[in-house]
Order: C-alpha cells, then sequence, then structure tokens
C-alpha cells in the first residue's frame, strides 16, 4: 500500500488506535493515582517522622521511649561497626537529612 488506505480497513485500524489509546489513558491514570498515594504516604511519613525528631530534640540522653519511637532494629556487625534500621523509609530520611 502506498499510504492509501479502503474504508473498511481504515475504520478498523481507527477502532484498534481508539481502543489502545483508552488503554493507554487508563494505565497513565492508575500509575497517576499510584504516584499520587505514594507522595501521600511520603508526606505522612515525613510529617511523623519529624513529629517524633522535634519531640526528641531537646534530649541529650537517649532513652528506650527513644528507641521505641525511633528505632526498628540495631545490630553489631562486627566489633567496630552498629547498624541502625530506623522506622522510616529511605525516602524520609533522605528529606529530613537535607
Amino acid at each position: 500500500m502506498a499510504g492509501n488506505l479502503d474504508k473498511d480497513t481504515y475504520h478498523r485500524r481507527r477502532a484498534e488506535l481508539t481502543w489502545k489509546a483508552e488503554q493507554l489513558d487508563a494505565q497513565i491514570s492508575e500509575l497517576e493515582q499510584k504516584i499520587k498515594d505514594a507522595q501521600t504516604v511520603k508526606e505522612d511519613g515525613l510529617t511523623d517522622a519529624l513529629g517524633k525528631m522535634k519531640k526528641y530534640s531537646g534530649e541529650t540522653q537517649l532513652t528506650q521511649k527513644m528507641v521505641q519511637a525511633l528505632i526498628e532494629e540495631v545490630r553489631g556487625t562486627d566489633k567496630e561497626h552498629v547498624e541502625i534500621r530506623w522506622k522510616f523509609s529511605d525516602e524520609v530520611l533522605r528529606a529530613i537529612m537535607e
């Protein structure tokens, strides 16, 4: 074909492309909602984390209450290193550190 379509082929192709466009629009809407949900979760986590950090900001010693509020797990990897897993997501921790 040299760029010419008969009427039936045109309508069939148009229907296929319309269906594909509708499917892509639905996928875009779904992804946009997922992004919005993720941003909400991040904002909620950040608000929670900042509230806890502010609550304990004047403390001079680490208390058991602070540990329970802020830290998920502490591991001694060897005699010289300790690994701390915070109760906040990496995104929230990055936002706090900025």
